[in-house]
């Protein structure tokens, strides 16, 4: 059996070879004179303002997302939940290997009083969202205008895993019981006490869907969901005009969606290379100058990267959350009451 940190350092180096293959294929043709003029002829004003608000405004919408998903749990309140949602973002632009997702955990955890197994499948769930949002863009994008090839690929392979996973997540949702005597079924050739924190932690992590199982607050995940995907897409929307290129709704779509479908690909902390590679990819689908496609996806980058980042690490300081106890973060052990696993705590 590999050892967790082997498994994390196998994640990490295989992020920062991806990462810098990508940032190879970003340069291999690029002249390094025509970049620099794009981005020193480029216009900051209003759009490198106006595009990092946008997006830290889409922040609000997936705090508000969260708070919806933990309805039948807690009452977080949507600050709270807003910044433990900003925290596992920042986390990951400076963690590798997405570590950034168990922080996130380790702080709605405290902050919300639920278990970090809850935590981390609440997460699990937004992604889910978020990649059914971001493939329905793709999708109605595909139905207006021609995509290249390796585009038809991307939203292919993305429509597969994602309504897979929420064929997975519907069935979890309808037959939890059923699915866990299933799984205590399969493991009962393991250790007891293993096999009922086993049980516990999905016991706890299934429990996540639990909002699902109301109409409305389905409903209105999902539509929070696409929100947050519409308020990102002005973000790259209002960024065209500094680099002189049409404020077309078409090509801000695109971007945004096969860029964020890219980061699904191992890469480095803050996604370097795999951003800027995608992303350039996607306006040069319109016939954008490379230069300028990068100049773009630099820009685009360090203006959602920056104050990210920044907001996260404030709010982790004023919590009170340091890296070192976040990432060692793991579930609680169980309990059995009764013959049936709980969480402690």
């Amino acid at each position: 059996m590999v050892a967790p940190h082997s498994k994390r350092l196998y994640a990490i180096i295989t992020g920062l070879i991806f990462s810098a293959l990508f940032l190879v294929l970003c340069l291999r043709r690029i002249d390094l004179q025509g970049l620099g003029t794009a981005l020193a002829t480029s216009h900051w004003w209003p759009w490198y303002v106006l595009a990092p608000i946008i997006y830290m405004c889409g922040h609000f919408v997936r705090g508000l997302r969260c708070r919806t998903i933990l309805r039948p749990h807690c009452d977080l309140d949507w600050w709270t939940a807003t910044n433990c949602t900003i925290i596992g973002y920042a986390a990951n632009n400076v963690l590798p290997a997405r570590m950034g997702e168990i922080v996130r955990a380790y702080v709605l955890g405290r902050k919300a009083d639920i278990s970090v197994s809850l935590a981390l499948a609440v997460t699990f769930l937004e992604r889910l969202f978020d990649g059914l949002s971001i493939t329905f863009i793709l999708v109605l994008i595909a139905s207006t205008a021609p995509l290249p090839a390796w585009g038809k690929q991307i939203m292919w392979i993305a429509t597969l895993v994602f309504v897979s996973a929420s064929a997975a997540t519907v069935l979890i949702t309808a037959f939890r019981p059923l699915v866990l005597r299933i799984v205590e079924r399969l493991a009962r050739l393991l250790p007891p006490a293993l096999r009922d924190r086993l049980l516990a932690i999905l016991d706890r992590a299934f429990s996540a869907t639990d909002c699902l199982r109301d109409p409305r607050l389905t409903l209105r995940v999902l539509l929070l969901s696409l929100a947050a995907w519409l308020v990102e897409g002005s973000m790259f929307l209002v960024l065209l005009p500094a680099f002189d290129l049409p404020m077309r709704p078409l090509w801000a779509g695109t971007v945004l969606s096969i860029t964020n479908l890219g980061l699904l690909i191992p890469s480095s902390p803050g996604y370097i290379g795999a951003f800027h590679y995608f992303c350039m990819q996607a306006l040069r689908v319109f016939g954008v100058a490379q230069e300028t496609a990068l100049g773009y996806a630099i820009m685009a980058h360090l203006l959602f990267y920056i104050p990210l980042t920044l907001w996260g690490l404030a709010a982790m300081a004023i919590y009170g959350v340091r890296f070192g106890a976040a990432t060692s973060a793991a579930p609680p052990e169980p309990v059995v009451i009764s013959g049936e696993p709980e969480v402690a705590g």
